[in-house]
């Protein structure tokens, strides 16, 4: 095993140890109580990750999330970032490529007719696992898959059809060695794809460059990531390979 990675494993393990968790065994709990507690406990538990996004300093962690007639404040608003998008979701299935906790599905959940997440992160997939248990969303899947790892084609495994109405690629990109074959992955199963850019000035150009060479339709949605207090410089496009109307 790599230093780093032992380096990272201990540092999990040390973390882990030393989390603070509200105590679920109280009789007196009812149900909405004891599952809210268990997801806001592995909400807590996202924050060890290594993860670059795991909204450490925010009480939900990365993504904010209605449970229970509560509100949970996470580092980016899943909702404000929705309606940017113009998108009419109803009916449609969705491929999140990188879903941290699952935030951007919960709150079409509703509305979608399969929604479909994946990310590297074990942490991230649990909680996604537990509040689409607790929320009754049957139709929402979440899996963990490293796409730097695993070849890319084993995501359609994880689909209902050949291909979805639309995929998701948020601010994931800079993570990514091979993020140039997850965009063309992204085509492949899909004529939409929901991107935010992340990185410095340049880093964010080549990525948006690239999504001018890769689709026949790029639209900027919003300029500005203005959910997220910490970074408002991310961009939000949309894709088709649909000549706009």
């Amino acid at each position: 095993m790599g230093l780093r990675r032992l380096i990272k494993r201990r540092k999990k393990r040390h973390d882990a140890d030393h989390m603070q968790r509200m105590d679920t065994s109280h009789h007196e709990l009812d149900r909405d109580d004891k599952s809210t507690r268990q997801i806001m406990n592995l909400l807590n538990y996202t924050k060890r990750s290594v993860s670059a996004y795991a909204g450490t300093s925010y009480e939900a962690g990365y993504h904010s999330f209605r449970l229970n007639d509560m509100y949970l404040q996470g580092q980016r608003d899943p909702e404000q970032r929705l309606a940017k998008t113009g998108y009419d979701f109803h009916g449609k299935s969705v491929l999140d490529i990188g879903c941290n906790q699952g935030g951007m599905l919960f709150p079409i959940a509703d509305i979608v007719s399969h929604g479909i997440g994946i990310d590297y992160d074990t942490r991230m997939i649990n909680v996604a696992n537990r509040i689409r248990s607790v929320q009754q969303s049957p139709n929402l899947d979440f899996y963990v898959f490293d796409m730097q790892l695993e070849r890319l084609e084993f995501i359609r495994d994880f689909l209902m059809d050949d291909t979805v109405d639309i995929c998701f690629l948020l601010s994931v990109c800079l993570w990514l060695s091979n993020w140039r074959d997850v965009i063309e992955f992204a085509r492949d199963v899909s004529n939409t794809l929901l991107f935010e850019s992340n990185g410095n000035a340049r880093q964010q150009d080549e990525q948006i460059d690239f999504l001018h060479q890769t689709y026949t339709n790029v639209s900027m949605l919003s300029e500005t990531s203005d959910d997220d207090p910490s970074r408002k410089d991310r961009k939000l496009l949309i894709c088709s390979d649909h000549l706009a109307d």
